[in-house]
């Protein structure tokens, strides 16, 4: 037997709002933080980590390699827009552009040596150079 179900359509992703910690415990945050900040935080301390044993970024001081560059980079990378996307998104997305071809034909890459012969229909007329062809 086959249960009568009803489909509520809800607007969950439309009014979803972003997470934010306002508080750890009972220690209040000087600002708030949300999960992604987090995130981008974790990943840009544990870059600079693996790069401080490479180079000049070992000699920078313990407060500006692992407090100021990586809060530097959560700021830019979730606060900045480009194009309206978030700059990590924009980059994957010219990478994308610079990556693919060109010239195109019906969604296919077009060799340079073809050609498009386009017949182009006016109002109610196809005009072929200077003399009607149909009505």
């Amino acid at each position: 037997m086959q249960e009568n179900r009803l489909r509520i359509r809800t607007y969950r992703q439309v009014w979803h709002l972003e997470q934010v910690i306002y508080q750890i415990e009972r220690v209040r945050l000087p600002f708030p933080v949300t999960f992604r900040q987090i995130g981008v935080f974790a990943a840009a301390l544990l870059v600079m980590v693996v790069v401080s044993r490479v180079g000049f970024v070992g000699a920078l001081s313990p407060v500006l390699r692992y407090a100021l560059i990586p809060g530097g980079v959560t700021w830019y990378l979730t606060s900045q827009r480009l194009d309206g996307k978030p700059p990590h998104r924009w980059i994957l997305s010219m990478l994308r552009y610079w990556g693919a071809p060109k010239r195109l034909s019906r969604l296919r890459p077009m060799n340079e040596t073809q050609r498009v012969r386009l017949t182009a229909d006016v109002g109610y007329r196809l005009v072929e150079g200077s003399r009607v062809v149909k009505e």
